[in-house]
């Protein structure tokens, strides 16, 4: 990102990061989740001319999805933003989508508003959940994904689109480069293949699916990797890998790193280990 014309100095040197934002109209989805909510709060702080903030939420369980973005913004992560910047939730818009849906349930107004403005698409939303049945992770984790990719490709002035993927992507390899990988299954083959079959069906062939992945959540992920690639062609693409999501050091305040190591423990009984390259 940042590497148009406009947005360098007039030396020809790169804007710094809260610059390049100064002005943008950013989509979200999973906001109301874990790192998106880090994200939300961060772009906020750090970059604080950042135009709007579009996040892509669904009711859930009996909260409207104004609701839930209220109650986000209620939470501890935010009180430097109250303390700064009061009115901070002026910048956020909530647009109701539901990603199991086809075109995500957006509707037809907000798609236009989107299009129109739209500049960067931080792509956080999906299910973290190892267990999650294959059917469903696919729905969320690599058919969302897809559905996104193409109401992206109508934006405007869409600049860049990054995708959260996960350092364990590919942990069925000893080595992992900053490469994108042959998927194990071309996913739209999986997909077509399992909208016919029943349920039980799918969760008895899930063990030979998934082969040596460890669960449905890295396999699924490994798959929306390799369709993100697919429309490397026509957007400009970003996957970000983390790893293990711990404790903050420092900011928005400081977390007992005991929340790292519980969550290491955690994620390692279900991931294992892996060791990352450079590329």
């Amino acid at each position: 990102m940042g590497k148009t014309g406009e947005e360098a100095g007039a030396d020809g040197s790169m804007a710094s990061i809260a610059d390049y934002y100064a002005g943008k109209n950013v989509l979200i989805t999973g906001a109301t989740g874990f790192m998106g909510k880090v994200l939300v709060e961060k772009l906020l702080r750090s970059c604080p001319e950042v135009q709007t903030l579009y996040l892509l939420v669904r009711p859930k369980a009996g909260q409207s999805m104004q609701e839930r973005v209220s109650d986000m913004m209620k939470c501890k992560l935010f009180d430097r933003m109250r303390e700064d910047n009061p009115d901070f939730h002026q910048k956020i818009v909530p647009i109701s989508c539901e990603l199991t849906q086809p075109a995500l349930a957006i509707s037809p107004e907000d798609v236009e508003r989107l299009t129109s403005c739209v500049n960067i698409i931080f792509h956080c939303a999906a299910t973290i959940r190892f267990d999650e049945p294959l059917k469903h992770a696919l729905q969320l984790n690599v058919m969302a994904t897809q559905q996104l990719l193409s109401l992206a490709q109508q934006m405007h002035h869409l600049q860049a689109f990054i995708h959260i993927s996960t350092a364990y992507a590919n942990c069925n390899r000893r080595h992992i480069d900053e490469i994108i990988y042959p998927p194990p299954v071309e996913p739209k083959k999986l997909i077509d293949s399992l909208e016919w079959m029943e349920d039980s069906i799918v969760r008895d062939i899930t063990p030979r699916l998934i082969g040596d992945r460890p669960n449905t959540y890295t396999y699924t992920k490994a798959l929306a990797e390799c369709v993100i690639q697919k429309e490397s062609s026509k957007l400009s693409i970003g996957i970000i890998r983390p790893s293990i999501v711990g404790a903050s050091w420092q900011e928005p305040f400081p977390v007992s790193t005991v929340t790292i190591e519980i969550r290491y423990h955690i994620h390692t009984s279900f991931c294992g280990t892996l060791e990352l390259g450079t590329g």
